[in-house]
């Protein structure tokens, strides 16, 4: 993946303004502001409903100005483009983009991947994922030393729950980790029907995490996947305990009652349009305990 966003030579911008765009672009604009970069694909799944449709209007939005993107080859001789909100864009839109190096890129999108790959589902207006708090709106949710990568509440017709998650790239090292695991530990276990998910990208990954977590204690409410299977199973997903003495389980037999369900869950109709008119949905008592 190249580290460097690029936005349109500034001569050949087509001039749009954010607030006469089609509702499904003003909502992708939202989107990216909360999550920070997602590809096309990505966005597809969200918010446009079709890849084709997508690619034509990222490559609207990024003539217009409003979007930069970079390059992510993932095979050889195929490149996809991984988008985010361009410096015109945020000037426009009236918002700032908050410091993040280029190599956080990859980490944003792995976090797009995992809450796309929990709210596949052959109903739109009814999907799984009911509510979505990217890491730019979990801050003060968990506590002001717990700051998850993102808490999704996730419903079916047996119940439902919250889940926090961590999603790991490899790259922190066993003091970083572990100090993560400790904070988790009492709000976590203040919260029956949460869970805390760890998302790595390797089975070796994930048998590290279990070394790093078998001192601490962590009840029966933490576990961790790799992100391919996530990506293959979706809830069906078997989900290893980060706790010794606890059995693998799959996400859907971590739902319980009470069945949460919000009027805007992610990727519907209702939610679009919550988004381009600029957020605000209301978690009410979905996070609740």
């Amino acid at each position: 993946m190249s580290g460097a966003f690029r936005a349109i030579d500034p001569a050949s911008t087509q001039e749009r303004d954010p607030d006469r765009l089609y509702m499904l672009d003003r909502a992708c604009l939202r989107l990216l502001l909360r999550c920070g970069a997602a590809t096309s694909v990505q966005l597809s799944a969200l918010v446009y409903g079709n890849v084709r449709l997508a690619q034509y209007h990222l490559l609207r939005l990024h003539r217009a100005g409003l979007l930069e993107r970079t390059a992510i080859v993932e095979t050889p001789g195929r490149a996809e483009y991984a988008y985010r909100v361009g410096p015109s864009g945020h000037q426009r839109l009236g918002t700032r983009r908050t410091p993040a190096p280029a190599t956080y890129v990859r980490h944003m999108l792995d976090t797009v991947d995992v809450v796309t790959a929990m709210n596949r589902g052959s109903d739109r207006e009814h999907p799984p994922v009911q509510l979505w708090l990217a890491d730019s709106m979990t801050g003060d949710v968990l506590g002001q030393f717990v700051r998850p990568d993102s808490i999704v509440v996730v419903t079916t017709e047996a119940g439902s729950a919250v889940l926090a998650l961590e999603i790991d790239e490899a790259t922190e090292h066993s003091r970083t980790i572990r100090a993560k695991f400790a904070a988790y530990r009492r709000p976590i276990g203040l919260r029956p029907n949460w869970h805390l998910i760890v998302v790595v990208p390797s089975e070796i990954r994930a048998d590290w995490m279990i070394r790093q977590a078998a001192s601490l204690d962590l009840g029966a409410q933490a576990w961790v996947v790799t992100r391919t299977d996530l990506a293959r199973d979706s809830l069906d997903t078997l989900l290893r305990p980060l706790t010794p003495d606890s059995s693998s389980r799959s996400i859907r037999s971590l739902l319980k009652p009470p069945v949460r369900l919000l009027l805007a869950p992610v990727g519907s109709r209702a939610w679009l349009e919550l988004l381009a008119d600029g957020g605000g949905e209301g978690a009410g008592g979905a996070l609740a305990p």
